[in-house]
């Protein structure tokens, strides 16, 4: 079932932005679906059915500035968004047994694990290629890390959708997903993306993410990881299948034990 088949909301945050969500209730524990940068929901498209026909709910929303949702002129940084999603969680009412499983995708995974870092209130996390990155350990300032992910469009532009990149992508650089780590008790599934054995890796980002998932794993109470192989930006489509049984056992491990 595409995500597209869910109902659209308009959520209109309480002190913040409308927030575009597409949702397809079920009887199961939700999950809140979080896109990467320059995306949106519809990403998730190809993974959606699989946990619907498991039973569970689900909302895939549009960040601030993002899709369909409302683009204020301020507040594209990782907290910031995450504080959107708590205000959505509320707003949904998914609190108490109806607590859901986040899950991210790229700076989406950032945003979740800012979330369930400072708010209480979420089951379980899945970070899809990212909420492990640290750029400032491989780059010596921001303009080098910008350079690798707009390398064409001049530093002053004042074209806003490059401003809101910036502004996300600086957050990112200047991030720590370490001061994280500790408050997370909850389970997290880390689903990280990496060359096949045999293709070359001469930026680094291979050794970058193992040395991320590393210290990810030292410091989550409750993580354990599930490793991929060939191009992040693709995973969700590439790998939908997989990606649904991730989220599937995640959700599972997250149920409260009747012991």
């Amino acid at each position: 079932m595409p995500v597209e088949q869910g109902e659209v909301q308009m959520v209109q945050l309480t002190d913040g932005p409308a927030l575009a969500v597409a949702r397809i209730e079920a009887p199961l524990r939700p999950f809140l679906l979080v896109h990467d940068e320059s995306s949106d929901s519809s990403v998730w498209g190809q993974v959606v059915g699989r946990l619907v026909e498991a039973g569970h709910e689900i909302a895939a929303v549009d960040l601030r500035g993002h899709g369909r949702s409302e683009a204020p002129g301020s507040g594209y940084d990782t907290d910031t968004c995450a504080d959107d999603l708590a205000t959505l969680l509320d707003q949904l009412g998914y609190t108490g047994a109806r607590s859901p499983i986040v899950a991210g995708h790229g700076w989406g995974a950032n945003v979740v694990l800012s979330l369930a870092a400072r708010r209480d209130g979420v089951s379980g996390v899945c970070c899809i290629d990212g909420g492990w990155t640290r750029p400032a350990w491989r780059y010596p300032s921001f303009e080098k890390f910008w350079e690798t992910v707009d390398p064409d469009t001049p530093a002053d532009s004042a074209d806003p959708t490059l401003i809101r990149r910036r502004s996300i992508s600086r957050s990112i650089f200047l991030g720590e997903p370490r001061a994280w780590y500790p408050l997370i008790g909850v389970p997290v599934v880390l689903c990280p993306v990496v060359p096949p054995d045999g293709v070359t890796d001469p930026e680094g980002g291979g050794t970058a993410t193992r040395t991320g998932i590393a210290e990810a794993l030292g410091g989550l109470p409750r993580a354990r990881v599930s490793w991929y192989y060939g191009d992040g930006g693709q995973v969700l489509t590439a790998e939908p299948g997989r990606i649904a049984d991730d989220l599937l056992t995640l959700a599972a491990d997250a149920e409260p034990s009747t012991d």
